[in-house]
């Protein structure tokens, strides 16, 4: 908590993260900066998050704007770019396209494409205009060139244009109603469809299983699906892939040592 007023104090004052440590008997510049600190302060204790009070996350080395409108990117997520990045640069195609469902803040997607020399053509799909909204936004303000469709999954895509793909990324909601479903932080304020879908279930289970049923329709011959899921979910989804004659090539942990990544194949 502490970390976060001191970082709240050189945000105010339109400073570096650190410029506390420094200045910690100095005056902030005005009467606002005051205010702005007060009704921040207020929020962090209700329980707001951080990056929502600031308005922007770090995430994989670049900043990027959040809303409470969008899920704040988790470090996880991370493994889902340095593992498109390795898909990517070991492709021998020239022209790559890629996918990211559900693409929230756009921190994935844009992530991915600012750290690959690969000439690609990048589309993203999310069933919120708000988020869409904050994806471009996010791409347009970092420099990357990205095609936004609104809808649930597929249903975003346009059969006769859009595909096959040679990379599909996505970060489904995945929280399970169920007690112990998920060792994550829920604040409270960050969208509950983001976290539990449309549909909530026991096991947190429905819009992975939603990608999966329809991921062969969309991906290349020697396309791949990177999905993270919850780390009790790995054998349910692995099994579910594989019955719907998806190959399960590499089973991936997160930092912590849960299983947290699947990458399929045709």
């Amino acid at each position: 908590y502490n970390m976060y007023v001191r970082k709240l104090i050189s945000h105010v004052a339109k400073k570096p993260e650190y410029w506390h440590l420094a200045h910690q008997s100095e005056e902030l510049p005005d009467e606002s900066c005051y205010a702005l600190l007060s009704e921040s302060l207020k929020k962090l204790d209700v329980g707001v998050p951080f990056e929502y009070i600031i308005g922007w996350t770090e995430f994989y080395k670049y900043r990027f704007q959040v809303t409470e409108n969008v899920l704040i990117p988790r470090e996880e997520s991370e493994i889902l770019v340095e593992q498109s990045i390795l898909t990517l640069s070991n492709s021998t195609k020239h022209n790559l396209k890629v996918l990211e469902l559900g693409v929230g803040s756009g921190a994935i997607i844009s992530s991915i494409l600012l750290s690959t020399s690969k000439s690609i053509s990048a589309m993203a799909t999310d069933c919120s205009p708000a988020a869409l909204s904050a994806a471009k936004n996010n791409s347009t303000r970092l420099g990357v060139d990205v095609t936004f469709k609104r809808g649930d999954w597929w249903d975003a895509l346009n059969s006769n244009e859009d595909g096959p793909f040679d990379l599909i990324i996505t970060n489904p909601p995945y929280v399970g109603t169920g007690k112990i479903n998920e060792r994550v932080s829920l604040s409270g304020y960050e969208p509950s469809i983001s976290l539990y879908g449309k549909e909530p279930s026991q096991s947190g289970t429905n819009d992975a299983m939603k990608i999966i049923r329809g991921a062969s329709d969309w991906m290349a011959d020697d396309g791949r699906l990177l999905i993270e899921h919850g780390f009790n979910q790995r054998k349910i989804l692995s099994d579910f892939a594989t019955s719907k004659g998806l190959f399960v090539l590499e089973q991936i942990d997160d930092l912590s040592g849960l299983p947290r990544v699947l990458i399929l194949g045709k």
